[in-house]
């Protein structure tokens, strides 16, 4: 369902007004920024529509607003994630299946083997994602290491499963729609930087409230985004967006829909920070630890939409104007010459 040009304006709604955690910068930001920009321009071979991707988008302020309690070190690969991510996103977004998987089965093999030269012959992502690998090495735990590599692994599949569904046209309803996205969006993988420096067991992360607390930021985080990002998505003509699977789903128009989305981030905020108050103790040797882990992802979900109205990647002008009035006007559908 496309929206009804009738709706030349739509509102954005604000899930985050009454959101306890503000913006913070991380103050490592200048340095991280410069070494992991001449570090993704150091490749030959990267496509110009991705390299624009990553100036407009201000990557590198995405990871320094979203990983604000970091140490250098951290927030420099996670700068390097951020532009490992979107690469790997630009590439895949026009990908058939078949290619889908060729790439997932690339970066998975880098990542797994940092010290494994790659083929001359192969897409840069490769060497990106082998480089990005090796440099993590120097800041991750070993627990958190092995959790990151098999988050990513779920975030490769699933793009894979992504490049199906847009290929046959078929939108999923919105339950199906959010456990998928909880891999495409690659949220498990994303909150695990600010794991990297913590050495907390698997049996934290495995229990049921904190497991709740994670899925929660995680589905705020992808609904939030499709929000943002609905109206440069709908003028591709992409379908893979929450508030065109509502639209479809519901039969309603766009205003409506985005209402709907933003009343559902509304019980996400709600259910977290009431769980927040039943996080129990995992004794003194991990509880500050807990306490990062869930802060961390806390300022995520903060630094996450700032930086959605800083950056260039949805609102290509005014971005700070929208995110007082939020207020957007709809753009008309590109052609498909």
């Amino acid at each position: 369902m496309t929206a009804d040009p009738s709706e030349s304006v739509f509102i954005l709604p604000d899930p985050l007004v009454q959101w306890p955690w503000k913006r913070i910068l991380n103050p490592h930001y200048l340095q991280a920024k410069a070494e992991s920009s001449a570090w993704i321009r150091s490749f030959n071979g990267i496509l110009p529509r991705v390299q624009r991707a990553m100036d407009l988008g201000k990557i590198e302020l995405l990871a320094a607003l979203t990983y604000p309690l970091e140490n250098k070190d951290v927030l420099r690969t996670c700068c390097d994630l951020m532009l490992l991510y979107t690469c790997y996103d630009e590439y895949t977004d026009v990908a058939m299946p078949h290619e889908a998987r060729q790439l997932a089965t690339i970066v998975m093999d880098a990542l797994r083997n940092p010290h494994k030269p790659r083929p001359a012959d192969e897409c840069v992502i490769g060497e990106i994602s082998r480089q990005f690998s090796q440099s993590s090495l120097k800041c991750v735990s070993e627990s958190a290491r092995r959790r990151f590599i098999e988050a990513l692994d779920e975030y490769t599949t699933a793009v894979v499963e992504e490049a199906h569904d847009r290929a046959q046209c078929f939108i999923r309803n919105i339950d199906d729609y959010i456990i998928l996205r909880r891999s495409t969006a690659a949220l498990n993988a994303t909150f695990m930087p600010i794991q990297f420096t913590l050495d907390l067991p698997d049996e934290v992360f495995d229990h049921p409230v904190i497991r709740r607390l994670t899925d929660v930021c995680s589905d705020l985080t992808i609904l939030m985004n499709d929000m943002y990002s609905y109206n440069i998505e709908q003028a591709r003509g992409d379908i893979h967006n929450a508030v065109i699977v509502v639209m479809h789903q519901e039969n309603i128009g766009l205003n409506e829909a985005m209402k709907w989305v933003g009343d559902y981030c509304l019980k996400l905020v709600h259910k977290f920070l009431e769980d927040l108050c039943h996080v129990p103790s995992f004794g003194k040797e991990f509880d500050d630890q807990v306490k990062h882990y869930l802060n961390g992802m806390a300022y995520w979900m903060r630094g996450h939409d700032s930086w959605s109205f800083e950056s260039q990647r949805y609102f290509k002008e005014g971005g700070l104007d929208i995110q007082k009035s939020r207020r957007v006007v709809l753009l008309p559908r590109e052609s498909s010459n």
